[in-house]
């Protein structure tokens, strides 16, 4: 089977689509390769996510991945964000392809940049 059934149910049901009023925190990632894009946008309480959305552009696997990434980090540590891996992206769809890889890249890559932005404005006095 080229999808496992965890990628194809988030793809098909996709979990907390959407852009967010008033984030702490937003980044994105792009892969070049084929013009996949993911954005994410953090709500951050006592140094924790306490909710992820996310918008892609892109391919089936880049949506499913960023949907199955915005569960496993709530509640997590927004500095532990900042080391995400895409094989925990990766893993969190139950593998990809070889030829779809760039989605857990893209996804890890937007999850980051939003950990980054949330911490910078906290120490900017922001949040």
């Amino acid at each position: 089977m080229r999808y496992s059934p965890t990628l194809l149910d988030h793809f098909l049901n996709p979990r907390n689509a959407g852009l967010m009023r008033q984030p702490d925190g937003v980044g994105m990632d792009e892969y070049e390769g084929c013009g996949d894009q993911a954005r994410f946008y953090l709500r951050v309480r006592d140094g924790r996510v306490l909710e992820a959305r996310f918008q892609t552009y892109g391919c089936g696997p880049t949506i499913a991945a960023a949907s199955a990434a915005s569960e496993r980090v709530a509640g997590r540590p927004v500095e532990e964000l900042l080391s995400l891996k895409p094989q925990e992206v990766e893993d969190a769809v139950d593998g990809l392809p070889d030829d779809r890889k760039h989605a857990a890249d893209v996804v890890a890559g937007a999850l980051r940049a939003a950990a980054l932005d949330a911490l910078r404005r906290r120490q900017g006095g922001l949040e």
